[in-house]
């Protein structure tokens, strides 16, 4: 349920896909669950020939290596609504269309696949049913989803990480946002009707870096900083404080546990 007191945006995706440094902020994800996701698709078989559709595909990086792994007899359809950063993707073996996924999506693929996407939309349910109308049957449902469990792992332990975190998270939450809804999965997957329903969940360890930072911690609070601080969720003084934090060269992190959960439609 939304709270005004937070974020007096109506529910529903909570950042902002224009955003200045919004590309900045999901290359900063590509880059740290991209090899995850390639291996949970593979898991599945797939291969040559395949027709992929992946929803939410915001940069189109994932979208990128799926077609490099499935044509040239095979295709992949990357699905957004906002399609800014993807349209110039597109080729012969790629295709880019824009929508509403609670709506229709295109149908008849082998896989479809989405990531961090359910988890912030009060019409998820409609989602996912649109994705696994969009399957072939014996095709496959992958979904990527945070659980927020090891959101607030860090060595040394810095109270900073853990206030700053807490503050972003009751700003999704408010919005609607489920942080739980990783571990939820299996259970959502297989109460939709899939079968042969799996999962398996990850934390990537990352180093703060004395030059780069850790940019997705460090822009998903930029993003988020106005409300933060009209909130009083956090000071400035402790948001310079998080951000000195991931350029000190050795705390190590342990990002939102990812969990990948696949079910077969029958």
């Amino acid at each position: 349920m939304t709270s005004p007191d937070l974020d007096p945006r109506p529910a529903g995706y909570a950042l902002d896909s224009a955003w200045h440094a919004e590309r900045e902020r999901l290359t900063s994800l590509t880059s740290l669950y991209d090899p995850g996701s390639l291996e949970a698709c593979e898991r599945l078989g797939l291969t040559a020939g395949w027709r992929c559709l992946d929803v939410g595909a915001g940069t189109g990086t994932l979208a990128q290596a799926l077609v490099e792994r499935v044509a040239p007899t095979g295709s992949v359809t990357a699905f957004d609504v906002d399609t800014r950063f993807l349209e110039p993707l597109a080729g012969p073996h790629l295709s880019v269309v824009a929508g509403d996924a609670a709506a229709e999506l295109p149908g008849g693929f082998d896989l479809v696949h989405a990531r961090l996407l359910l988890e912030h939309l009060p019409e998820r349910e409609a989602v996912l049913a649109a994705m696994i109308r969009a399957t072939a049957p014996g095709g496959w449902v992958l979904v990527e989803d945070f659980d927020w469990a090891t959101a607030t792992a860090i060595d040394p332990p810095s109270p900073i990480h853990d206030k700053v975190v807490e503050a972003i998270r009751q700003l999704f939450v408010a919005r609607g946002y489920v942080d739980t809804y990783g571990r939820m999965l299996p259970r959502v997957l297989a109460a939709a009707g899939l079968v042969d329903v799996a999962a398996r969940a990850h934390a990537v360890q990352v180093w703060a870096d004395a030059e780069a930072g850790v940019p997705a911690w460090e822009l998903l609070a930029d993003q988020f900083a106005p409300f933060a601080l009209g909130a009083g969720l956090i000071t400035p003084a402790e948001l310079d404080a998080f951000h000195a934090l991931w350029h000190d060269g050795q705390t190590v992190c342990f990002s939102p546990l990812m969990v990948s959960c696949w079910g077969r439609r029958v």
